[in-house]
């Protein structure tokens, strides 16, 4: 190459380094533009609830409700016996009004690693917080009947959550791909057709006029009803929905997340269907890296340069001379006024006890540590029939109106029970003005202790004792052994 060829080649970079922001190229148009435009403008305008935030989820807009409600008006959900809804917390309104409707609800399970499907059932006189708390992710997994591959299902109608979708029926999901593959293996399973009514639950700024066909793949699957808070939309003309697994679009680091995945696969390599999978994960949209936002009272540490590692192996370091050293905070140290460092002892004593020095004989400084002494426990109390929504703020309220309050509290309300705590009574402390006067002074008379409370007065009002309105059964009370060893929480600050 001469010198006027590498003179041309260095001046174009140069051009193209310094060209302006229009020249450049704009990015390509994907499925994750349209999730962060809709990510960003639910977070901005605040439309989204709790899981926040939003980014990387299913949106749990507000009005779900309203719009899970409109299912009641569509004639498929009124003909259906059963009906599947993601386990998303934006569906949750939607597996209330299946159960409420006493249809059959089947909620998939997450990321399908134990099972395809859970049965979810309650009584037929099951209230409003029965469903609640049997819809609840909570609920799904410990309550639900799993369906695996060997039984039989049939789904007449599905409800799944989108981030984004068009008025022609095309859908964007959270980037991950489940509720595809999910899809595909009820088809496999025969447990719905391409005939089965699919119905997503957005809200009204999820909605698309249209979405570029050409980021859809053809195992996406595309919705027939957009239900929002305000409106009902039919999709005009259907999309052909899949009909099959695409295995090679599969990833070997896919198929050993899900055993259900592999279990299927022998049985279609069995059949003599081919079941090769794809060499390379490259399935971005679905193994998108998560960013975790770290808080600003603990930043991302700098990694250590390389200036001081070249050095140690004896290499070239010139090129960090320059590099300012890294400035680390002092550590503070706190001196009680009536404390004395004493140079020629290790220990030093003070009011007949022994302490260490703030100082040391080689320099180095200790800090003194400072230790709340617990009460003395009188007696505790084992409570029990505690229901699953019920906190802990509830129960200290219902206990301060009775004049009842426990020292500690030690919470297990999750299982149904909990440890109350009750300390002797002690004497207030006198006052620090009285206490370093001269003897002469004289002191005001000791304040009374505080009344004891009684183990049967406590037990008697928690017998009786509904935490909330809606309690159907009354506080069961236990009296525990004094010598009796349990890990006790302070939570007089919750």
């Amino acid at each position: 190459m001469d010198s006027n060829e590498a003179e041309d080649k260095q001046k174009s970079a140069g051009d193209s380094a310094v060209a302006s922001p229009k020249e450049k190229k704009e990015e390509p148009v994907t499925k994750r533009t349209f999730r962060q435009k809709v990510w960003n403008h639910l977070e901005q305008n605040k439309l989204v609830n709790f899981p926040r935030p939003v980014y990387g989820r299913i949106p749990n807009f507000v009005g779900s409700e309203e719009a899970a409600a409109k299912l009641l008006d569509l004639d498929e959900f009124k003909a259906a016996n059963s009906v599947e809804v993601n386990p998303d917390k934006a569906q949750e309104a939607s597996r209330i009004v299946v159960l409420e409707q006493k249809k059959k609800l089947y909620v998939p399970v997450p990321r399908l690693k134990e099972a395809l499907l859970k049965l979810i059932s309650v009584s037929q006189d099951a209230s409003k917080t029965d469903i609640k708390s049997a819809v609840s992710r909570k609920g799904v997994e410990e309550s639900g009947t799993s369906i695996n591959i060997d039984d039989s299902v049939n789904i007449d109608l599905l409800v799944v959550g989108s981030v984004a979708v068009s008025m022609t029926g095309y859908r964007i999901g959270k980037g991950k791909g489940y509720a595809d593959l999910e899809f595909a293996l009820l088809m496999e399973l025969n447990a719905i057709t391409d005939k089965t009514t699919v119905v997503t639950v957005v809200h009204d700024s999820q909605v698309f006029e249209e979405l570029p066909s050409d980021i859809f793949k053809q195992y996406d699957v595309p919705v027939d009803y957009i239900l929002t808070p305000t409106r009902t939309i039919k999709v005009q003309n259907r999309l052909p929905k899949p009909k099959e697994i695409f295995w090679k679009m599969l990833s070997n680091r896919r198929l050993n997340l899900m055993p259900i995945l592999q279990a299927l696969k022998e049985i279609d390599e069995k059949k003599g269907i081919d079941v090769a999978l794809k060499e390379v994960d490259t399935d971005v949209e679905s193994y998108e890296s998560r960013r975790f936002h770290r808080s600003k009272r603990f930043p991302r540490r700098r990694p250590r340069s390389a200036g001081k590692a070249s050095e140690s192996q004896g290499e070239d370091t010139s090129k960090n001379e320059n590099r300012k050293p890294r400035r680390f905070p002092k550590p503070r140290y706190y001196r009680s006024n009536n404390q004395k460092s004493d140079a020629d002892s290790n220990e030093v004593v003070e009011n007949g006890n022994l302490r260490r020095p703030l100082r040391a004989t080689n320099g180095s400084r200790y800090k003194k540590s400072y230790r709340r002494n617990k009460p003395v426990i009188d007696f505790s109390l084992m409570v029990s029939n505690i229901e699953k929504n019920v906190r802990v703020r509830d129960l200290k309220n219902a206990l301060n109106e009775r004049g009842i309050k426990p020292n500690e509290i030690t919470w297990r309300g999750y299982k149904g029970f909990c440890y109350l705590h009750y300390a002797k009574p002690t004497a207030p402390k006198q006052s620090k003005e009285f206490k370093d006067e001269e003897p002469a002074a004289v002191a005001p008379p000791p304040l009374p202790a505080r009344p004891p409370i009684i183990v049967d007065n406590v037990i008697e009002i928690l017998q009786g004792l509904k935490i909330s309105p809606e309690s159907e059964s009354n506080l069961s009370v236990k009296v525990l052994r004094l010598n009796s060893r349990i890990e006790t929480t302070d939570v007089t600050a919750v």
